[in-house]
């Protein structure tokens, strides 16, 4: 059973998804979220801020079956990169993005698969070139771009892919967040990962006057059990130690911290293929569980909307 958002939804709500290191399912979360959103019907942007871009490879193969049409966009500027490499002085930003901006918007058709309609989405495709060109001066071009180009008005949800690091780039995308999300493993380096990420989230939290919420913890890639738990034995101890910490984590960014009651097994059949769900005939299971995770998404924005 689908969960919509109802009458609150004015403005996007804008999503990032972070964490400290790669290989946590980071770009899995991001794109089947943005499918099964753009499934219920919402209009969604999603942004790759993330140098390796791999969730725009992703979409593009998802959407167009290769990547020519991304290197053709990359070959014109037609890319993150535009927003922040283009020429601003940077105390008029705002009145003076160019019409090129813009069109670094891509929007795919819906398109028919083997058995059903894909409904599309919009990305702003991400860059490998973007992390030589981020410092101070840039810093607020993104957050110029969502005001001048009326992204919050245009679409429903934004989510953000950030990069598997803290720097200027992941700071800029909070900047313009209401929620972020974090996918994790459970295994002996995730407690460490998201210990660090606390402290660099309560600066940032702070600097936002706490308008930056923690939408929960997403465990990703764990290994398949027939517990009733759902959680595999070798996983349970990490599960355990890293949950201890969410109270005083939950201090630390001023917004409750809980993990997901859905969660997402690794399933090494697909592991080198596509990362997106949907696409799984043999894996139902695996599109049910997006679902599932998204609905618990739309729950808890629902209740922090309310508050």
């Amino acid at each position: 059973m689908y969960k919509n958002i109802g009458v609150f939804m004015k403005q996007a709500k804008v999503i990032s998804v972070l964490n400290m290191k790669g290989g946590v399912g980071k770009t899995t979360l991001s794109c089947n979220l943005a499918i099964e959103l753009a499934d219920r019907g919402y209009k969604v942007l999603v942004v790759d801020s993330d140098p390796q871009f791999n969730t725009t490879q992703t979409l593009f193969k998802y959407y167009t079956g290769s990547v020519d049409k991304y290197n053709d966009l990359r070959e014109h500027n037609l890319t993150i990169k535009s927003i922040f490499s283009s020429n601003h002085r940077n105390s008029d930003i705002a009145q003076e993005l160019t019409s090129q901006d813009n069109n670094a918007i891509y929007t795919f058709e819906d398109v028919q698969k083997s058995d059903f309609t894909q409904k599309g989405l919009s990305i702003i495709p991400g860059d490998l070139s973007l992390i030589v060109d981020i410092n101070a001066s840039t810093a607020d071009r993104l957050k110029a771009f969502f005001y001048k180009q009326k992204l919050r008005e245009q679409f429903d949800f934004i989510v953000i892919d950030c990069p598997p690091t803290w720097g200027e780039l992941t700071s800029i995308s909070l900047t313009v967040s209401d929620y972020y999300l974090i996918p994790t493993k459970l295994d002996e380096f995730s407690t460490i990962g998201i210990t660090i990420l606390s402290q660099q989230l309560s600066e940032k939290v702070a600097a936002m006057e706490g308008k930056l919420k923690c939408l929960g913890v997403v465990y990703m890639m764990l290994n398949e059990t027939t517990a009733e738990s759902g959680i595999a034995r070798r996983n349970r101890p990490f599960k355990k130690t890293l949950e201890s910490y969410f109270t005083e984590m939950s201090d630390e960014v001023n917004s409750s911290v809980n993990q997901f009651q859905t969660v997402i097994y690794n399933k090494q059949a697909i592991a080198t293929s596509s990362v997106i769900y949907k696409t799984h005939e043999k894996y139902p299971e695996l599109l049910e569980r997006i679902q599932e995770l998204v609905n618990e998404i739309m729950t808890r924005i629902e209740v922090k909307e309310e508050v």
